[in-house]
């Protein structure tokens, strides 16, 4: 073992060394697309063909001095002006998970408040057969932004939510 390491490192250095002295290849010449077949152009009045023969063309931008000479009216224009929605009848409500256990919602919501989200409730709801059922709920929430920050925390933590809408008591 001994010998095999150091004769294994020597032959990597070696061959290291001799491909840093090999050339590298000439790059390939680069292809050129066929042209292809393009319809003949009307044929320009001799007039311009023989003005512009000796002198090579040259691209002119006119919109330069175009723009400076000219004036917007902006004057018919109005400011655009927002319209507010109004007032929210329904709070975002987001459940984390739902356990027929008391115990295990309890340390579901005891893991989310150590995670930071203080607003974590548990609620008992009545399934079929009359058999309970346990609800991590978060919320609630004014706006959707702040229910998707609670949402993105909880997907960090590896839980998948639903959220929903409740009514707010008037």
């Amino acid at each position: 073992m001994w010998l095999l390491v150091p004769a294994i490192l020597i032959a990597f250095i070696y061959a290291l060394t001799q491909l840093n002295q090999v050339a590298p290849k000439a790059a390939p010449a680069p292809v050129e697309k066929p042209k292809v077949a393009q319809k003949p152009k009307p044929a320009a009045p001799k007039k311009v063909e023989e003005t512009t023969k000796g002198v090579p063309k040259k691209d002119t931008f006119e919109f330069y001095q175009i723009l400076q000479n000219s004036e917007v009216d902006t004057s018919h224009v109005d400011a655009y002006q927002s319209t507010p929605r109004g007032e929210q009848d329904f709070y975002y409500m987001l459940q984390a998970a739902s356990f027929r256990n008391p115990e295990d919602a309890d340390r579901m919501r005891a893991k989310l408040i150590l995670s930071g989200m203080v607003e974590t409730n548990i609620r008992k709801t009545i399934g079929q057969g009359d058999q309970p059922w346990y609800r991590v709920v978060l919320g609630p929430y004014e706006s959707r932004s702040k229910m998707n920050r609670a949402e993105d925390k909880l997907v960090s933590m590896d839980i998948s939510s639903y959220s929903y809408k409740v009514k707010k008591d008037q």
